[in-house]
């Protein structure tokens, strides 16, 4: 991977975006970059469900982000405040392109006011760093892992997201390093 590109869309918090690059060149060992991008999320809402489809922003970006067909060793990861699902699904934190080279995580279900908790900005920082690092390990074909603390563990809750760490198993990061 050549590098990492980071587009805060539809009013992602700047802080929060602000926040990754650090620990995904720690992770990652690439160049990351924030990017501007502008897209109009409204066409990926369901009105029905008050939620936007991450399959669909995921094709769109694909299809719209000059980066991705200009050079394919760039990863490119959308930040979304916005609630998304994928239709088999009430909801997802994110998507990525298994094996592919773009991703999107919504920090919406991960802040902590949404569960009757009051605003905590550090918990909400490290619950998005972990499913950026989670969606961008499936774009380098990692698949979820039963190790519960591994970052590539599944989250269906927001309080699995609160049980693993950023990093990955021992298993996930020899196959991450077979992909460099």
């Amino acid at each position: 991977m050549k590098a990492i590109h980071l587009l805060p869309l539809g009013g992602a918090n700047p802080d929060l975006a602000g926040g990754l690059p650090g620990p995904l060149r720690r992770t990652f060992r690439t160049e990351v970059a924030m990017h501007e991008f502008d897209m109009d999320a409204e066409k990926f809402l369901d009105g029905s469900r008050g939620q936007y489809n991450s399959t669909e922003i995921l094709l769109h970006l694909k299809r719209a982000y000059p980066a991705l067909e200009r050079d394919p060793g760039v990863c490119t990861l959308a930040l979304v405040p916005f609630d998304l699902y994928i239709p088999i699904l009430t909801y997802v934190f994110g998507e990525a392109e298994v094996g592919g080279n773009v991703a999107v995580v919504s920090s919406y279900r991960l802040a902590p006011e949404r569960y009757g908790l009051p605003p905590d900005d550090a918990l909400l920082s490290d619950r998005l760093i972990k499913e950026v690092i989670h969606e961008i390990g499936h774009v380098f074909s990692l698949i979820h892992c039963s190790t519960q603390s591994c970052v590539m563990h599944s989250s269906s809750y927001v309080e699995d997201i609160d049980l693993k760490g950023r990093d990955f198993c021992r298993l996930c990061g020899s196959a991450l390093k077979h992909r460099f």
